[in-house]
């Protein structure tokens, strides 16, 4: 990763601990404890201090005790004027329009909620006006729950979940009972809750006689919810415990404001029971709706983005798995192997001499070899020497040959870094004027040895039997289907001896 963003690194073990500890220069990464951590500073005084980062919380240590734990190993560092990140503004500008369109929802939202809370007059009522803010609330500490359930870092979840002694919301979180039915988790419920709330009391605040009702159903739950953290996790989530005081709290706000007194006196009403189910069946089926439809919506966005966090971890598996040298070889080995020395073909690039030879058998006309270009050159930057690109030109039928003579004549004359630019020109769009475009070069066609050169590369085709492409060998062995040619950035940075 450091030498991807252009950050000269060197690891090495240290033999003399207590003596070459002082003379190291900070910071450094050490292997310390069976973890990594980053020294920041060495106090060489009489007591003598180690400051260090280890996951992000900064640590003081004896060096007597730092050393017993240090294995001697550390990393070491330095910047350079192309230090960086790749692809920098890129990323910015995606970052930018990604907080851009977080903006605009988040100011859509507020915009809609205050609205709504003035059109329908909701602030004249100062009971409707508090269960707002506390479902409001609620809608937070749901979103903190989220973000704990989908094991995203958020410093306000982790204060709030770390408040008691013996409080950790993820083993909560992550228990047997933490999802309805093993679908629904139980944070994913309370959002929905709560955000069915809202819509009723800005949107439909006729239907609230619903809410107060399904409120009251809902603290069985909190006190099955404390007793099981009390009981069967022995352990105590904050953020949970807050959901089941909000719920509490909603409740004796409907008590106090007289709710809860209009629904019994409703209840116990023969003649509104039967306007009920004369006339607001509907407005039942409705109310459903509404508390249905958020709930499952989040719990589908909520599947979406477990499942992308998934597929992101296991790419980074497969990936740390592809930048091992020695499984890269093994499976390498296991490939079919055609032949292929300098003889077949002149058309180098990058290390002649480095140990890992790419061949491509590719197209002047070819597509998908304009594209594979543009990766080798980039593979090219970021290798620095560690890798060798071999070129052998093929061709869809005989007319097109000629702009393999003409690849040739462009490498033998005019140098392999020139060749490189022009080759991307030519793909980049040159291949539209076709032999125009060599004519404006003053290539020497007449040289003897591009005749050469082609003879080899359609010597090398007829033996190999090869015409798809582009076709990629690594040191004459075809590239693993599972690789791409941007992983032998990894296998050249350990310097791996395939032959």
């Amino acid at each position: 990763m450091l030498s991807g963003y252009g950050v000269r690194n060197a690891a090495t073990r240290i033999e003399d601990k207590e003596k070459d500890l002082f003379n190291i220069e900070c910071p450094f990464i050490a292997h310390a404890g069976g973890d990594f951590v980053v020294v920041v500073n060495v106090e060489a005084d009489e007591i003598g201090k180690v400051h260090f980062f280890r996951n992000g919380e900064k640590l003081t240590s004896p060096v007597s005790q730092f050393i017993q734990s240090w294995s001697g190993v550390i990393l070491l560092t330095e910047t350079s004027p192309d230090s960086g990140e790749p692809n920098y503004k890129e990323h910015r500008t995606k970052e930018l329009l990604a907080f851009a369109q977080q903006s605009i929802f988040a100011l859509s939202g507020i915009m809609i909620v205050g609205i709504a809370y003035i059109y329908n007059n909701v602030y004249t009522n100062l009971g409707y006006s508090l269960l707002l803010l506390i479902n409001l609330i609620g809608i937070y500490i749901c979103y903190l729950l989220i973000l704990k359930q989908l094991h995203i870092q958020s410093r306000y979840a982790d204060k709030i979940c770390s408040l008691f002694s013996q409080s950790d919301c993820n083993n909560v979180l992550e228990s047997d009972a933490a999802k309805l039915w093993g679908i629904f988790g139980w944070s994913e419920i309370g959002m929905g809750y709560f955000v069915a709330n809202i819509l009723i009391l800005l949107f439909l605040p006729h239907l609230t006689a619903y809410l107060v009702i399904i409120n009251v159903f809902t603290l069985p739950f909190t006190i099955w919810s404390v007793w099981y953290q009390k009981v069967k996790a022995y352990q105590w989530c904050p953020l949970c415990l807050i959901v089941q005081v909000l719920l509490w709290v909603i409740f004796f706000t409907n008590l106090i404001f007289g709710y809860v007194q209009q629904l019994v006196v409703a209840v116990y009403d023969p003649q509104s029971l039967l306007s009920f189910w004369e006339s607001e069946l509907i407005q039942l089926v409705l109310v459903g709706c509404i508390y249905a439809i958020p709930l499952f919506t989040i719990n589908f966005l909520l599947t979406k983005l477990s499942e992308g966090d998934q597929v992101s971890q296991l790419r980074q598996e497969i990936n740390s798995i592809k930048a091992n040298g020695e499984v890269f070889k093994t499976l390498l080995k296991q490939q079919p192997y055609y032949r292929v020395s300098q003889s077949d073909s002149q058309i180098l690039f990058g290390n002649p001499v480095a140990k890992l030879r790419v061949s491509i058998l590719t197209n002047p006309f070819c597509n998908p070899c304009a594209k594979m270009h543009e990766r080798v050159e980039i593979l090219l930057k970021e290798t620095k020497g560690n890798v060798c690109i071999q070129y052998i030109f093929s061709a869809f039928n005989e007319y097109f040959n000629y702009a393999n003579r003409y690849f040739n004549a462009i490498y033998l004359e005019k140098g392999s870094e020139l060749a490189l630019q022009l080759y991307s020109e030519w793909f980049a769009g040159g291949k539209m004027l076709k032999e125009s475009f060599f004519k404006q070069l003053q290539l020497d066609m007449s040289n003897s040895a591009i005749e050469v050169e082609y003879q080899n590369h359609e010597r090398w085709k007829g033996k190999m039997q090869l015409r798809n492409t582009p076709t990629i060998l690594v040191n004459g062995y075809k590239l693993p289907e599972n690789y791409k040619i941007e992983d032998l950035r990894f296998i050249s940075e350990f310097n791996v001896d395939i032959k």
